[in-house]
Order: C-alpha cells, then structure tokens, then sequence
C-alpha cells in the first residue's frame, strides 16, 4: 500500500482538517434548523437520518414552512446548505477511516492486513449510501412533499444501518489498533509530528465552537 499511497499520514492530516472544517461549518448551520410543531422548537439532521415513521420528515419540513417567513428561509438556506457542505465532508470523513485502516494493516500479521484492507476499501459503501441519502433529503426540502412508500422508508432505514455501521466499526478498530500500537511503543518516532498537527487541528477546532454565532434563536411568530 506504500507505493499505492505515498505519505498516507500527510493525506491523514489533510482529510482530518477538511473533515473538521466542514464539520464546523455544519454545526453552525443546524443551529438554524427549526420547525412549527404546535410551537416552534428545533430539529437536527439526525432526525430527518433516523424518521421514525414516512410522515415524519414531511411533517418537519411542513413545519419548517410555517414558520415566519424570514425564519423559514434561514432554516431551509442552512438545512440545504449543509446538504451541500456534507458532499464535501464526506470524502474527508470516510477518507481519514480509510487511510487509518490502510496504515494498520500495513502493521499487521497477514489476517489482519486484510480484515483492515477490507474494512478500509468497505468505506467507498457508506460514503455512497451518504450520497443517496443527501439526494433523498435534498428532494424532501420542498413544500407539500408526499410520504415515501413504506418500502422506501425501509430500504432508506437500511441505508442508514449500512452507513453508520460500517463507517463506525472502521473508525472504532482503526482507531483502537493505533491506540495499542501507541500504547505498546510500535510506532515510528517521525510520524510523531503528524500526531501533533491532528492534535493542533482538533484544538483548533474545539475553540472555534466558542465563537458565538448571531442571529440562532428564532423570529417570533
């Protein structure tokens, strides 16, 4: 994978960086996702990710267009926005597991150099199901939306299982493995400093959440 991937931590620490900047500027648009639903209160993206029944995600939006129109359009300018943003972030999410993967299996015995090469390659999976599922979601933005069928919703339920499911046991064995290599000392001394930009980037990250956003609570009816 050395010659497939040349410098796979410096393209760890790019995708990182990427992943938490989207990730912010996503954050800051759900603090405008906000629906009627006798009074107003907000939502979040996992919501609409996770509807319990069809009707649930054109009721939301159906709401989101009751509301006051200078407060509905900032709503529907974020939730679409982040739709749009989450192309971005998506490369740099499954990327960053892939390439942890990728460098574990590179450490392994030979079982697990393909357990991690194939929980690595696994992610092109959800990463596509992301993409339906923001197609999905973008279609549903508008007003007067019909249920889906409950075969949809099933099969949209699947596409969120295979989504997460297979992202998070990458991310978690991934992550675990390093952490073992870390904490038994296998590890090489000169990629030390990569460790250390991750580390900067995600405390870059956490301060910028302090930054206060004007303008997240809603117009009054």
């Amino acid at each position: 994978m050395d010659t497939l991937i040349h410098d796979a931590w410096s393209w760890l620490c790019l995708s990182m960086g990427v992943m938490l900047l989207t990730t912010f500027i996503m954050r800051r648009q759900s603090r405008q996702f906000f629906t009627m639903d006798v009074v107003i209160r907000k939502f979040s993206i996992l919501d609409l990710e996770f509807p319990g029944s069809p009707k649930e995600i054109p009721d939301i939006i159906k709401g989101v267009y009751a509301l006051p129109a200078a407060q509905q359009k900032r709503t529907l300018s974020a939730l679409r926005g982040q739709l749009w943003v989450d192309f971005l972030f998506m490369p740099a999410a499954y990327g960053s597991i892939f390439l942890v993967c990728i460098k574990v299996a590179e450490k392994m015995n030979p079982a697990g150099t393909s357990l991690f090469t194939w929980l690595a390659w696994l992610q092109l999976l959800p990463w596509l199901c992301d993409i339906i599922e923001n197609i999905y979601l973008l279609r549903k933005t508008y007003p007067a939306v019909p249920p889906s069928s409950q075969a949809v919703h099933k099969a949209y339920q699947w596409l969120e299982i295979v989504k997460w499911g297979i992202s998070q046991v990458g991310m978690v064995c991934g992550l675990s493995a390093l952490l073992f290599f870390w904490l038994s000392g296998d590890f090489e001394v000169a990629s030390l400093h990569y460790l250390l930009i991750i580390v900067g980037e995600t405390a870059v990250f956490i301060a910028l959440q302090f930054i206060p956003q004007p303008g997240k609570e809603p117009l009054p009816v």
